[in-house]
């Protein structure tokens, strides 16, 4: 491939069921199916708009590289004219897609744009041997990296550099990977010995933090503010990282499920899209929300006095069985249907396990795990 996977940092790849960070917590049980370019040696699914279609690149069986677009079930095969190579990265909701194309002779990538069926070169006028435009949105706004070196947005006309906060006497490595409706933007630098993935809310960059300094990639964001991403084999998601902020501050990395895979991409629907490894080769994947629990109190990390006020709701493509409670391991309470209001007695202690469990009718589960102190006083 000639996008992230050559010209950026080779990360794994992606998390399906977590918790989230803030003051309402949401997890999520997704439905999985495999998305496949007929005939495709390798395929990589590369972004979503909110319209559920789906942008990637593949290898047809003599290893040469196209770009596709996936729309209500049907495969578009999409190649830059006279390219020898093509990747599709970003789509907006008017089915505007960007990406990268090589033409004959060595580090010679290019940025493009396909807009009502014409292609338009996308090359920053600063790089020396290539472009990439990773994503754009629905006013038009490209972003993307220049020279495995710089990030760039495209606006209006006009290119602007953008290098995110690196320690100083450090040589400049920023991508930018994605972009929303509202302007936010994803992407990494290369700071410290490892790459850090951040978002940036108008001069507002946030890092996402892993654990013991591995590297981290954020691909994606949506209009709720959920980031979707990868670190090492492993991918992630995160719900609405920019909620109940006070001052700029590095988040928490994100409880995740460790699976050879990696989200690219995520829709206002919380639609993920993303690939994953096999012993034999890469596959791309569909995810969709099967099972969605919300919790609006207590927040994570709380003190409380009992007994506690537990707010939750639950939703999905099965009728919702219950909601349960448990603290330190054994279940307190229950209610047989998809909405929790209630004054729930729990027992006093210091940093209590209390998770919040939503049951389907298909015995399907999902959970948020919580941390609270009760009737604790130092």
């Amino acid at each position: 491939m000639i996008g992230r996977q050559f010209l950026a940092s080779v990360l794994g790849c992606v998390t399906l069921v977590v918790g989230a960070l803030g003051q309402v917590s949401t997890s999520i049980t997704y439905n999985y199916a495999k998305l496949a370019y007929p005939g495709a040696l390798l395929t990589f699914v590369n972004g979503i708009n909110n319209n559920n279609v789906i942008v990637g690149s593949y290898y047809d069986k003599a290893s040469n590289v196209h770009g596709f677009v996936y729309r209500h079930g049907k495969y578009t095969r999409v190649n830059f004219p006279g390219s020898t190579a093509t990747e599709v990265l970003g789509i907006n909701d008017l089915g505007d897609i960007v990406g990268v194309y090589q033409l004959r002779g060595p580090l010679n990538f290019h940025g493009f744009l396909r807009h009502n069926g014409t292609f338009m070169v996308i090359d920053d006028p600063h790089a020396q041997f290539g472009t990439i435009a990773f994503g754009i949105n629905n006013v038009g706004t490209i972003v993307g990296s220049y020279d495995n070196a710089h990030g760039f947005i495209f606006r209006d006309g006009v290119f602007h550099r953008y290098d995110a906060p690196q320690a100083p006497g450090e040589a400049h490595n920023t991508q930018l990977n994605g972009i929303n409706n509202l302007g936010w933007i994803t992407g990494q630098v290369f700071t410290g010995g490892i790459w850090r993935g951040f978002w940036l809310i108008g001069k507002d960059c946030d890092f996402l933090e892993v654990p013991a300094g591995r590297d981290c990639e954020v691909t994606s964001i949506n209009a709720r503010a959920d980031v979707v991403g990868c670190h090492d084999s492993n991918g992630f998601i995160s719900f609405n990282v920019e909620q109940a902020e006070s001052k700029e501050r590095a988040e928490k990395f994100p409880l995740q499920e460790k699976l050879a895979s990696c989200l690219m991409g995520i829709n206002f629907s919380r639609v993920v899209v993303g690939f994953y490894s096999t012993m034999k080769k890469p596959y791309g994947f569909l995810g969709v929300p099967a099972l969605t629990l919300k919790v609006s109190n207590p927040a994570n990390h709380s003190y409380q006095t009992s007994p506690v006020h537990v707010v939750a709701s639950a939703w999905g493509m099965n009728p919702i069985s219950e909601i349960q409670v448990w603290v330190n391991f054994k279940k307190v309470f229950e209610v047989k249907k998809n909405q929790l209001n209630a004054y729930i007695q729990v027992p006093a202690g210091l940093n209590e396990r209390f998770v919040v469990q939503a049951v389907d009718s298909k015995n399907r589960t999902t959970k948020i795990v919580h941390t609270i102190t009760v009737n604790h006083y130092q």
